[in-house]
Formats: C-alpha cells, structure tokens, sequence
C-alpha cells in the first residue's frame, strides 16, 4: 500500500513536470537541464517603480531575516514595492507546485541544500547564469572574484546556478563547557580540527561522569545522526559513497560495515540515545555536546545555556579523507518571470542587493544571522564583518564556522541523478545512519537502504 500510494504521488508530480517543461522547451526527465537566457538590466535607478513577492517560511526566524533585506532594499529603492507570502515547512514542496500551476507562485523563492532540488527537478527556479553575467557585465559584483568557494558550491545543478545563498553554514560542535568541567575534560582538546577519537574520549568522560551521578538515560552527544548533513559525511569519511557518477547506487558492503561498525561505537558505548529514553539535550541545558549548524545567538538567547557554552569544528572522522557537512539557505527566482521583464528586473536587483555587501551585513546586524557571509571580503578576518564581531568580541570561537574548506561537502552524488529523486534520497540516507545502521544489523542495514533508494528510483513512472 505504501509502495502504490508513493507511485501514485510520483505520477502526479511527474505529470505537472511534463506540464511545466512542455511549457518551456528547456528542462527534460533524466536532468537535462540548459540555460535560460533573458536580459536584464541590474543598475536600475532609485526612482525605479514595481512590486515583487517573496515565498518564506512562517517562523520568527526567517521574518527577521527577510524584513532585515526589505528594509535596506528599500532605502535603495523605495518605489519597488515587497510583500511576503508565508508557508509551512512540512508542506514546501505542495504548496510550491500547487502555486506555481495556478500561477500565484512569488517571485522569490526562499529555499535551502535540500529543497531547491525540488524546484529545478519542476522546471520552477530561473537558471541564474544569465544574471551573473549581466551582473560582471555591468559592474555590479564578478561572481568569480566576489564570493567564497564555499558559496559558490551551492544552488548549483551540474554547471548552472539556480539558487543564491544568503549565507553558508557548515555542520560544527557546540559544547557546554559548564557539564565538560565538572566532568574532568581537558578542554584544549575542543580546538578547531580536533579529531574523532579526540571526541569519543570527551563523550566517555562525560558518560562516566553521568553514570556517577546516577544520570543513566543522559547521552553526551546529540549527534543528529538522522540529519543529512552528519549522515553523508560520516559515509563520506568512511570511503563511501552514495550514487555514483553513473547515477547508480553505490555504497559497498566493506563500506557498509564500518559505517555500521562506527554508529554501533556511539550506541554500544551509551554516547547517543539508541531509543526513546534521553532525558538530556543540549538546547535543554542538560546535554554536552550538539552537532549543528545553529548560530551562536540561537543558544546565547537561551537562559539555560547562555554564558555556558562554545564551539569547534566537527570533528575529523579520517584524517585527509574526512568530511563536514555543508550547506545553505538562501532564494531562488520563480522561472515563469522571464515572461514579465519588469517584474524580473526588480526580483534580480533584489537578488544583487542580498548577494552585495550591504545586504550581507543588514542580514547579520539587523537579521540576527551570524553565519559566515557568501562574499569573500567579509571574512572572519574581516574585523568589520558585522556575522562575527559581536561573538568574536565576546571570545567565542567563530573560526569554527569557517575552519575546513577542503572539508566541506554537500551533497554532490545529486548531480549524478536526476533532481527529481532528490528528496527521496536524502530521507533514503537520514533512515540508513539515524535508524537502519543504529538498530539493524549491517547486512540488513545494507539491503533496506538499497531497497529504499530503488524505492526512490522506481517512484516515477517514466
């Protein structure tokens, strides 16, 4: 029954992208994806008049955010008017194609690592590559020159830019210093870099410390394991790999085994949760350690943990090998404005003030969003990146965020596929390292996750 209603929601969203891509000629099944070409002027006046929608999901987070970028846009251009829609994240994918066919779909598109996936596979972003060579054409940023090689890797579908992130967040470690002292940890091994068996040791210490005081279903570390963003690079690290460049599944039984082998450590050990019985978590106060891509702010504004805790890097599983996880957030263009030049107009200079260095410091002094910024010029080094100098100042350790660009890795296999599958094979690896590897055996481990990303590629009817 499952298996059919999956087929039956496939041949649905199958249909409405054949729909859309008949409509334009360019976007095909099996990722073939070209260049939209339009042209746009991106040094419009201030008397500049129009409207423009954008798309954002309904929290207090990411409406402070977006009415930090309204303002400056505005002073910028006052006459272009902006107003947001608002939508549930449980709902994104729905709600954006039910839209985008009525046509009522924004202009704008708030999006993330994940989901932008969804709108290329639809036919629903703007390719953006004419915008960037507009945008170096007419003096207003060289995307080549402008940007950290960490952004640049994002929104990207093969060669072609279909979302801009508004910032890149990168998978560290918060830990709360307060619990890792009583515990007797030597706290200089939490250093940008540290290694796995440099974490195991603090996670052992803090176990014992818990077991002494009686604390048994109290876990050192929420790792997030059924987060893509700690799963695939734990694969990663290990030697493995998901898809492969033939878009095939490929992850080996020896690879299989020690990825196994290596969640079996944290369960077997009592580090992480292998059931419903944690009393404990990090946000709560009562956790040690977290892995997350969180701001600073976002624990400082908590009483439990404020003045309690700092960060470091995630750390190395391998060594060379070793991966972290990396990602963004940030808006796509509804592809259906390359038919109202105006409009598109005014959503790209939207997209230029976000991208410049005005925007990038309104979302980090008045949006609250201290992650490193997309532009190279607002470094950590940068003593006048507005995304750093509160909590450098404070002495947290903000390098964490920036550490490990050889690192850093999304989730690249999705180039191999078409973005269709996406969704699917992301939820197919958070069920394989959260649930399949913590609680199977590693033969079983393997074959439900083989079956699930079948699953996947069998879930469209071609």
């Amino acid at each position: 029954m499952k298996k059919l209603f999956k087929l039956l929601i496939a041949c649905v969203l199958a249909l409405a992208f054949a729909v859309s891509a008949a409509g334009c000629g360019e976007i095909k099944r099996g990722g073939e994806i070209t260049r939209d070409e339009y042209d746009v002027n991106l040094t419009l006046p201030a008397s500049y008049q129009g409207e423009i929608k954008v798309l954002r999901p309904d929290n207090e987070v990411e409406e402070k955010i977006l009415n930090a970028l309204i303002k400056g846009f505005n002073e910028k251009y006052p006459l272009i008017k902006v107003t947001t829609n608002l939508l549930s994240m449980d709902s994104y994918n729905a709600t954006v194609m039910r839209q985008f066919e009525a046509e009522v779909l924004a202009d704008i598109l708030w999006t993330d690592s994940a989901k932008y996936y969804f709108l290329v596979a639809n036919g629903i972003a703007l390719n953006l590559d004419a915008y960037l060579d507009a945008a170096k054409a007419q003096g207003v940023f060289d995307y080549e020159q402008d940007f950290t090689d960490e952004a640049k890797k994002m929104g990207k579908y093969g060669e072609y830019l279909f979302a801009v992130p508004r910032t890149c967040d990168s998978v560290i470690t918060f830990y709360n210093k307060e619990i890792l002292g009583v515990a007797g940890v030597d706290m200089s091994v939490l250093k940008n870099g540290w290694t796995w068996d440099e974490f195991l040791g603090v996670c052992q210490k803090v176990r014992d410390y818990y077991d002494a005081q009686g604390k048994n279903n109290y876990y050192p570390i929420d790792a997030n394991l059924n987060w893509e963003s700690v799963g695939y690079p734990i694969i990663k690290s290990l030697g493995g790999e998901v898809i492969n460049s033939d878009g095939k599944f490929a992850l080996t039984a020896e690879v299989n085994q020690k990825v196994s082998d290596f969640i079996k450590v944290l369960v077997d050990r009592r580090f992480v949760a292998s059931k419903n019985d944690s009393v404990s978590s990090f946000e709560g106060g009562s956790g040690a350690l977290l892995f997350q891509s969180a701001t600073i702010d976002k624990f400082e504004n908590l009483a439990v943990t404020r003045g309690k805790f700092d960060v470091c890097s995630f750390p190395l599983i391998n060594g060379e090998n070793s991966a972290i996880g990396h990602g963004f957030a940030g808006y796509a263009v509804n592809r259906k404005l390359k038919d109202e030049p105006k409009k598109l107009e005014a959503a790209l200079a939207f997209m230029a003030y976000l991208m410049s260095e005005d925007g990038q410091q309104i979302i980090a002094k008045e949006g609250g969003l201290t992650l490193p910024s997309i532009r190279s010029g607002l470094s950590q080094e940068n003593p006048d990146a507005i995304w750093h100098k509160e909590y450098t100042e404070k002495g947290f350790n903000v390098a964490a965020y920036a550490y490990g660009s050889q690192y850093k890795t999304d989730l690249d296999f999705i180039g191999y596929i078409d973005p269709i599958f996406a969704s699917d094979v992301v939820s197919a690896i958070r069920t394989y390292v959260g649930s399949y590897a913590v609680k199977e055996t590693p033969a079983n481990a393997l074959k439900y996750f083989k079956a699930d990303i079948d699953d996947a590629f069998n879930s469209v009817v071609e």
